[in-house]
């Protein structure tokens, strides 16, 4: 009978072994001949090459009409180009979660900004690409979702497109160019990410907003018709008051007496802010609208405006204060460890 039991236990450890291997995913740098301004990270599975990966990824992408919408039912030219594992350095990493095809090209301001101003901080830049789990079983995007956890220490939730309302269990009723496949990805890697506690999370304006919805927040739909027109919101500057956190994140950037900061203004929703979560309201528009919150553990900064996009002093500011408090959260992982 022991010998039995022992078989058994050896037979199960063999085979769980044995799907552990079967299931797991390396991370590659994916560098097309098409220009991107940052590497793409691919997720390549366990006995695939890193262009059956590629090509995986684009065949999926293909019968996601909803994706497809977004490349005008184009296949993206990012087919061929060259392949390196991921390795080095994690602390000087930087994710940015693309939602839109001009983040692949040589022309996305954004995406250029964000790597100019996070290299002056010593970190480089990486592009996820949209719905990097296509092709992947339930299994193997967990374990996407740990690598990235594990190999990035700062994850950029860029701006975009508004978020499905059915996230928030919401009608839609002012929400524009949704696509729930595309949402669902970045929610369900946000949720991961943030649940790892094992690096930063900075969101910018969509970015801000499907973070929070991910934490269980709802959305303001339309600012002018559900708050008013008095403030522009859409395309312009305004100041916001700065609020005290308990990490000061943004009050760091405050001027010598004053509690406000001017930034731009580039959205029509907004995050309808509620104390008892896992976020603290770091900065209100004159109007009430949320313009940045904070978490509570020091592990995110979630912005309305565009700091990448600012093109001034603050801009900058800001993405050297995101890394510094990312460097500042570090030693708390290693303490859980030791």
């Amino acid at each position: 009978m022991k010998n039995v039991r022992l078989f058994l236990i050896i037979f199960w450890g063999i085979l769980s072994s044995a799907a552990s291997h079967a299931a797991d995913i390396q991370l590659y740098q994916w560098i097309p001949r098409s220009q991107a301004i940052a590497p793409l990270i691919l997720p390549v599975k366990s006995g695939e090459t890193p262009e059956a990966a590629a090509e995986r990824y684009l065949q999926n992408l293909e019968h996601k009409p909803d994706l497809m919408e977004l490349f005008k039912g184009q296949r993206p030219t990012t087919a061929t180009g060259k392949f390196e594992l991921l390795k080095g350095d994690r602390e000087t990493r930087a994710l940015l979660i693309a939602n839109l095809p001009k983040d692949y090209g040589p022309d996305s301001a954004r995406v250029h900004n964000f790597k100019k101003l996070l290299s002056r901080a010593g970190h480089q830049s990486y592009i996820l690409p949209i719905s990097a789990d296509l092709g992947l079983t339930l299994s193997e995007t967990r374990i996407l979702f740990e690598k990235i956890s594990a190999q990035f220490p700062l994850l950029v939730a860029m701006g975009g497109d508004d978020v499905d309302p059915s996230f928030y269990k919401k009608e839609n009723y002012h929400s524009r160019n949704t696509i729930p496949t595309r949402d669902q990805f970045e929610i369900s890697l946000i949720k991961n990410y943030v649940a790892s506690e094992r690096g930063f999370l900075l969101g910018v304006c969509r970015g801000s907003q499907i973070s929070s919805v991910a934490l269980g927040y709802k959305m303001i739909q339309d600012v002018p018709i559900q708050v008013g027109p008095e403030l522009p919101h859409g395309d312009d500057w305004h100041d916001i008051e700065v609020k005290k956190t308990s990490h000061g994140i943004l009050a760091s950037l405050l001027p010598v007496d004053s509690n406000k900061l001017f930034v731009n203004s580039l959205h029509h929703q907004a995050v309808q802010f509620k104390p008892g979560g896992m976020l603290e309201l770091a900065a209100t528009a004159a109007d009430g609208v949320t313009e940045a919150t904070e978490f509570k553990n020091g592990r995110g900064l979630l912005l309305q405006f565009h700091p990448e996009l600012m093109e001034n002093e603050l801009g900058s500011r800001i993405l050297k204060r995101v890394v510094e408090q990312k460097v500042r959260m570090m030693p708390m992982s290693c303490s859980k460890v030791f």
